[in-house]
């Protein structure tokens, strides 16, 4: 049984929860994500590794950002803005895929979703995802929505879109804040680094290409001090994403 906190305990453990900070008085960066959300974030991108129905960086992002949208029911709304944001041109080949593998469902065409406007969204439904089938997640409505809040940041990132860069930099971008340290360092499980393979697994490239990704990172101030020369992902994110860091212990 935990022991009972007292009154100044309990104010420093909120304070961690909410911010990733200390809880000493020293500044911190106001944290998108608690601990426990973070943790629940690593654990969606641990079923699109393991559960996108294709290994294209494009599918695997937008299996990600619909995951989000349908967690809590299997259900859940898009745009056409929210594809073409996230996949550009490629939203449409993307989603008839993702269609045909019987990954998404619509209730009309993939032409339709596309046009559809923030007044008239598309309906989706991800069958693996419905209540009838084993829960996948077990956060909630809250954590939900922080979490796709999260990671349309993530992805959306200004100097990211500026510099047009693909889905597998945006997947990276997203996998290395959820494997930050409050002080945006990478941290991987165990080791204390982000294994270079792990990182391709995710975002669907060789391990020499997320090198490259990385360093089109580094050129946005996403990443900084970044060193693969180990096989691992070294670095930190920089000031400006702190915020993004997923608070790994």
């Amino acid at each position: 049984m935990r022991a009972r906190l007292t009154p100044v305990q309990t104010t420093l453990e909120m304070h961690h929860n909410r911010t990733g900070g200390p809880g000493d008085g020293s500044a911190a960066p106001e944290r998108l994500l608690t601990p426990k959300q973070a943790t629940h974030a690593r654990s969606v991108l641990e079923y699109v590794r393991t559960q996108a129905p294709g290994p294209e960086p494009e599918v695997r992002l937008a299996v990600l950002m619909l995951t989000l949208r349908a967690a809590r029911a299997g259900t859940g709304n898009i745009t056409g803005q929210d594809l073409t944001g996230w996949l550009g041109g490629d939203a449409e080949h993307v989603l008839e895929s993702l269609v045909a593998a019987d990954w998404l469902r619509l209730p009309a065409t993939v032409t339709e979703a596309l046009a559809s406007q923030p007044e008239d969204p598309t309906a989706i439904t991800v069958p693996a995802l419905l209540p009838e089938q084993p829960r996948l997640f077990d956060f909630g409505k809250t954590s939900r929505a922080r979490i796709s809040g999260w990671a349309q940041k993530a992805v959306g990132d200004r100097k990211i879109r500026k510099s047009k860069l693909g889905a597998a930099t945006r997947l990276l971008a997203l996998y290395t804040a959820a494997h930050a340290r409050a002080d945006g360092t990478l941290a991987g499980p165990g080791s204390g680094e982000l294994p270079l393979e792990q990182a391709a697994l995710f975002c669907g490239v060789s391990p020499d290409e997320v090198v490259e990704h990385a360093a089109l990172l580094e050129a946005a101030d996403w990443l900084s001090e970044v060193d693969t020369s180990a096989g691992t992902l070294r670095g930190r994110l920089t000031e400006r994403v702190l915020p993004l860091a997923g608070l790994v212990s």
